[in-house]
């Protein structure tokens, strides 16, 4: 408690600062659990569950839930200016608030879409990079087997989908497993472009790494430079003979 009571005692910068670090760490995982929480959402639509398959998606829904509803309640109430925060992090509030009654369940679904996808566009970074990929993975496959049970194709389970989902992501594209509904080959083409986006980006970023390294490397040997330059003039002036850099007399 007595953390807690000097937490709200800082002032309203260390609480932003907090807020903002509490941003950055738990974004990747909030991101990965609202793609996640998608295909959750669409299994009792689509898929025929055991009544033991039901209890355990009911189970995750109420898990990941609880999860946004306990990072949106600390943030907020680390925040100096809530309702600010608030307004700032609607998605954040709608994901929490919207109740589990089945007539809501397409509403949530494109609530949690929504919330996957505002994270998703954060590419910056490598590690954003790689959530968005397994994001996109995990979500084309569940959708997949929804659209292509029944018609003949080998899409029908999830785990040969996920599969599919992969090799089609990374184009490799073995052609082993095909989809054979206009709706699943439509996804083929979102995991392509998606695919050739990602390991595009990718290059790109690691490109700039390189070079900023290297222009890093530049600064860092031209501030040495400069330094000695300093101090050769210092000691030539404690010598009297004036600076390295000025016209010989």
């Amino acid at each position: 408690m007595d953390i807690i009571s000097k937490l709200f005692k800082t002032d309203a910068e260390e609480r932003e600062a907090i807020v903002d670090k509490l941003e950055r760490i738990t974004e990747i995982p909030l991101m990965v659990l609202a793609f996640l929480m998608v295909p959750l959402l669409l299994a009792p639509i689509y898929w025929d569950l055991t009544p033991e398959g039901e209890s355990l998606v009911v189970t995750l829904d109420v898990l990941i839930w609880a999860i946004f509803a306990v990072d949106l309640a600390l943030k907020t109430a680390i925040a100096p200016r809530r309702l600010a925060y608030l307004r700032e992090h609607w998605l954040e509030v709608l994901v929490v608030l919207i109740p589990f009654a089945r007539p809501l369940r397409i509403v949530r679904i494109i609530v949690y879409g929504s919330r996957a996808y505002r994270g998703a566009v954060r590419l910056a970074r490598v590690d954003f990079l790689v959530a968005y990929a397994v994001g996109l993975v995990v979500l084309v496959a569940a959708i997949v087997t929804s659209v292509e049970r029944g018609h003949e194709s080998r899409l029908d389970s999830f785990p040969d989908a996920l599969w599919w989902a992969v090799v089609t992501v990374t184009t490799v594209g073995y052609g082993d497993i095909v989809p054979v509904t206009e709706a699943g080959r439509a996804l083929a083409l979102v995991l392509m472009i998606g695919g050739v986006a990602l390991f595009g980006a990718l290059t790109a970023n690691l490109a700039s790494t390189f070079m900023w390294r290297e222009t890093s490397n530049s600064t860092v040997v031209a501030s040495l430079v400069e330094e000695v330059r300093l101090m050769r003039d210092e000691v030539a002036r404690l010598r009297g003979e004036g600076p390295t850099n000025s016209p010989s007399h």
